[in-house]
Formats: C-alpha cells, structure tokens, sequence
C-alpha cells in the first residue's frame, strides 16, 4: 500500500517546514478523497515548497490538501514515483500516464 508507515500533514508552509525531509524521496499531495499529485525529488521540502509557492492550475482545484511523503534513494525515486501513479492515478499526474 501506498505511504503506508508515512505521516499524513495538511499541506501548509508550517507543516512541510516541520515535517518533510530534506532528503531524496517521492511524495504525494491529496485529499480525504483522491490522490492528487504524486512527485519525486531529491529534495521533497524543497518540491513541496515549489508546489506551495507556485501551485499548479491542477492542484488548485482541489483542497483541503495534505501530504505524505518516503524516503527513497536517487536510484529507487523515478521507479517509485512510477509504481505509485499507475497504482493510484492521482489527478493531476496525467502527463505521466501511458
């Protein structure tokens, strides 16, 4: 299952700063109801805080947003990423699709 072992956090500036990691990983932004967006980074703090800076048309639509994210090594994320879109289908990830 997806971010099984991971926190869920409301997606605001206090709560990425407070709870994502500096770290490699992929992470997720959604709602009670759907999977929203799921990304990859290097930095997922810095990613989320790009996404919270300048949202996308997409994720706006949708809200009250949350968050969870996993550590995954630079060689293990776009994979990951991958394996977490086709099992979820979030959204906003359409041009990830096949």
């Amino acid at each position: 299952m997806a971010f099984e072992e991971s926190g869920t956090y409301v997606f605001t500036p206090e709560a990425v700063r407070g709870d994502a990691p500096a770290a490699s990983g992929v992470y997720a932004i959604f709602t009670p109801e759907r999977w929203v967006f799921i990304g990859a980074s290097d930095d997922v703090r810095q990613a989320l805080f790009q996404h919270l800076s300048s949202p996308d048309p997409c994720l706006q639509q949708y809200g009250p947003l949350s968050f969870s994210c996993e550590l995954a090594a630079a060689s293990e994320r776009a994979e990951r990423r991958d394996a977490l879109i086709a099992e979820l289908r979030p959204a906003c990830n359409i041009s990830e699709r096949s």
